[in-house]
């Protein structure tokens, strides 16, 4: 490496010492670059052209090296960047056509390219990465229930921290890259934490990851969370405490069976009030989950084509008039959860 000019002098890399010379990157440096751009301490040897055309920012920073008065690092002008060597090397490989399946990539990846390319007004890259992103932390019920079922494994244990960043890094990420679509679904998921243990892990400073919380933000996860619960206490008196048959129930009609409906559902309100199902699958502060599982206590292990005679198990009649009420009561709590957590989102539910 030859250095044509001091780059000690160079004060925008303000990340290197005075005495300190970066050190080439082993992967992204081409032969036939025409382009050095530095960050911390290392350095990528690139091309002007592919940069220039993916962002005009970057356009602009290159255009406003002053030929013959800019520093040379193996002969090239220098660029340098107030970025990570870690950031740039994600960046320069999505530029070049080398970020196959982000699907697949860890969280530090698909952060850091949603954070250059936002910075760097790469508009197509940050698109393909909030998909992404929006597939975990959507937008839509739908998609938040598909995010549920992948994250629990075939013995129906719920483990979304194996698969899912903590949702407070997601909260951090979308607003320093100013993406509030992502908030409302990261602020539910935080809110399922114990309160005690958010409480806590403000006053450490941190959520057991690194990142950390600030008190608006504590404050508007416990808010959030009690609004739910209230929601989900009235669901409870509204739709299940003494809950009649539905008009077209048979059972009733007949003076053995006529209470059988209805004891099913208050089988259904006790399990709840009594949180069994909180107990057994350790979700009982997600109020989304509860409300399904009101149902699915009445549909799991039917046989299609065959007689249900589980007990306390309401018949086919009312149990598809219990689904309706439970679709709806599900859509309206997720129209909800912005205005619950104090968020502002333009494409919400």
């Amino acid at each position: 490496m030859a250095l044509e000019n001091d780059f000690s002098s160079n004060r925008h890399a303000s990340a290197l010492q005075e005495f300190e010379v970066p050190v080439r990157h082993p992967e992204l440096c081409f032969d036939d670059a025409n382009l050095a751009v530095v960050t911390g301490r290392q350095y990528f040897l690139v091309h002007q052209g592919l940069l220039c055309y993916h962002s005009t920012v970057l356009r602009g920073q290159v255009e406003a090296l002053q030929l013959g008065h800019a520093l040379a690092l193996e002969g090239r002008p220098v660029l340098a960047l107030q970025d990570t060597p870690e950031d740039m090397m994600y960046f320069l490989k999505a530029l070049y056509g080398c970020a196959f399946g982000l699907e697949s990539k860890e969280f530090t990846v698909i952060s850091a390219l949603l954070r250059m390319s936002t910075k760097y007004g790469v508009d197509d890259l940050r698109k393909e990465v909030m998909r992404i992103l929006l597939l975990s932390w959507p937008t839509t019920l739908a998609l938040w229930e598909l995010r549920e079922k992948k994250v629990t494994n075939i013995h129906g244990i719920y483990a979304p921290r194996t698969g899912l960043p903590h949702p407070l890094s997601i909260i951090n990420l979308a607003r320093e890259v100013n993406a509030p679509e992502l908030l409302p679904s990261a602020f539910y998921d935080l809110s399922r934490y114990l309160p005690s243990q958010l409480v806590l892990n403000h006053m450490n400073g941190v959520d057991g990851t690194g990142a950390q919380i600030s008190y608006e933000d504590l404050l508007k996860v416990l808010r959030g969370k009690e609004q739910a619960t209230r929601f989900f206490s009235t669901f409870i008196v509204d739709e299940l405490e003494g809950r009649d048959p539905s008009d077209a129930c048979i059972r009733k009609r007949n003076i053995v069976t006529q209470r059988a409906c209805q004891v099913a559902f208050e089988a259904v309100n006790f399990e709840l009030i009594r949180d069994v199902n909180g107990m057994v699958c350790n979700r009982n502060s997600d109020p989304l989950f509860a409300t399904a599982e009101s149902l699915a206590m009445q549909t799991r292990e039917d046989v299609p084509g065959e007689e249900n005679r589980a007990v306390y198990r309401a018949c086919e009649v009312c149990r598809l008039e219990y689904s309706s009420v439970v679709d709806a009561v599900r859509e309206d709590f997720w129209r909800r959860i912005p205005e619950w957590f104090e968020l502002e989102v333009g494409n919400w539910g």
